[in-house]
């Protein structure tokens, strides 16, 4: 049999995750969090791999796992696959049903842009099939909200070995 080995414990340092670092943040998740993307792929069309950079640009958003969100979703779907059994949903379809849950559910606020922030205002913007890289920046946010940073144990040697006998 050939193939790759796995990591050898003797060679290769062994970490120690702290669990507690993966646990998400349900309140900013249900409250909402400024997330900045900082840079954007694509809004160069001379140079569509570059990313641009957004300084000053934030969304206030709430996390794609908020349960209202969550519950909306699944019922939008569940009402796409009776209108369209085919799954073959129009553009603009689709940016209404994304743009009105955006709206509803996880955008709060943003700043940023020459257009304030209005309720009224995003609910048309978002539902309009042209403003899909608006809706992606939204969601690619609310994919971060709650999340933290992965911390290791500092020292996980003295973490991970057997207890001495006798000790």
């Amino acid at each position: 049999m050939s193939g790759a080995r796995p990591p050898s414990p003797t060679k290769d340092k062994i970490m120690t995750l702290k669990l507690a670092s993966l646990a998400s943040d349900l309140s900013k998740e249900r409250d909402g969090e400024w997330i900045e993307p900082k840079e954007w792929p694509g809004l160069n069309p001379e140079k569509p791999m570059e990313m641009t950079q957004l300084p000053g640009v934030a969304f206030h958003v709430r996390s794609t796992n908020y349960p209202p969100y969550v519950t909306a979703r699944q019922t939008a779907l569940e009402d796409l696959k009776k209108d369209f059994p085919d799954d073959q949903v129009p553009p603009e379809v689709a940016a209404r049903i994304e743009g009105q849950l955006a709206v509803e559910h996880l955008l709060l606020n943003w700043r940023g842009f020459d257009i304030a922030y209005s309720a009224d205002t995003v609910k048309v913007i978002l539902a309009s099939e042209e403003h899909r890289v608006l809706r992606s920046m939204i969601y690619w946010c609310a994919g971060r909200v709650g999340k933290r940073r992965v911390e290791f144990v500092k020292d996980a040697a003295k973490n991970s070995e057997a207890p001495s006998a006798g000790k």
